[in-house]
């Protein structure tokens, strides 16, 4: 049996890593609560919402495993976006930089490369 990794196209690889980029924007923004007090979303947490291991998450993150339909759509759901919001990802045919950032990395400055710009 051909090995599929090998014969993804350069296209469809920098879809995934898009993807893939987009998912550890969207874990890293997000917040979910307990106690009264707000917890960041770890892999962890995300995998058992989807019913996957965190190693599953770490792979989509870094665009190594493609995300099923199903679960692109329950990871829409979740984040509470619109899938064809995110259009640009799947549509680009260059890795898009949306990278976060840490505070005085370029001076509040936006460089024009994030897809998500700083506020």
């Amino acid at each position: 049996m051909k090995n599929l990794k090998n014969s993804i196209s350069e296209k469809d690889k920098n879809i995934m890593i898009n993807l893939g980029k987009w998912l550890l924007k969207q874990r890293k923004i997000s917040y979910h609560e307990i106690d009264g007090k707000k917890k960041p979303i770890t892999q962890s947490i995300l995998g058992k919402k989807l019913g996957v291991t965190f190693q599953q998450i770490q792979k989509y993150e870094k665009g190594n495993n493609t995300i099923p339909i199903f679960r692109w759509f329950a990871l829409c759901d979740y984040f509470s976006v619109q899938p064809n919001t995110v259009k640009e990802l799947v549509t680009s045919e260059e890795v898009i930089n949306i990278t976060e950032n840490k505070t005085g990395d370029n001076n509040g400055n936006n460089d024009n490369n994030d897809l998500y710009p700083k506020e």
